[in-house]
């Protein structure tokens, strides 16, 4: 199939395989004899699993991984698979305490500016910010 009907297939955009082929997550195509590229069935399925991983927040380099142990059908397959899982779980708690973090401050802030309304004063949130970060209390 042709580039075009391989993107229709797959809800993905031609320049999308055009850049997985350049990262190695979809084999080089054969070409027609007019240099258009030719996809196989098993593409569109390759190209589906790699949507998921991404949308499972996997990076390319994750994908590539999975992509190289999919065809192994042993405890080791499953063992490097765990092993990515596990690097990206830490990852995202790492994340989610960043934001967490993030929040108290937000709400820190709120609680100030909610004072300085009720006291009818100059906004803290806004003083700090053109005193370099420096806070005012």
């Amino acid at each position: 199939m042709t580039i075009g009907k391989l993107a229709d297939a797959c809800a993905v955009s031609r320049d999308t395989l055009r850049f997985y082929e350049r990262e190695r997550l979809l084999p080089a195509p054969k070409r027609s004899a007019s240099g258009y590229r030719l996809y196989q069935h098993e593409d569109a399925s390759r190209v589906r699993f790699v949507r998921r991983a991404q949308a499972m927040g996997l990076t390319l380099e994750d994908i590539r991984e999975l992509l190289q142990v999919r065809s192994l059908k042993t405890p080791e397959q499953c063992r490097r698979v765990a092993a990515r899982l596990s690097a990206r779980v830490a990852e995202v708690d790492q994340k989610i305490g960043e934001l967490q973090a993030f929040r108290e401050e937000l709400s820190a802030g709120l609680k100030r500016c909610e004072r300085a309304i009720s006291r009818k004063e100059c906004c803290p949130v806004v003083v700090d910010l053109g005193a370099n970060g420096a806070r005012t209390e």
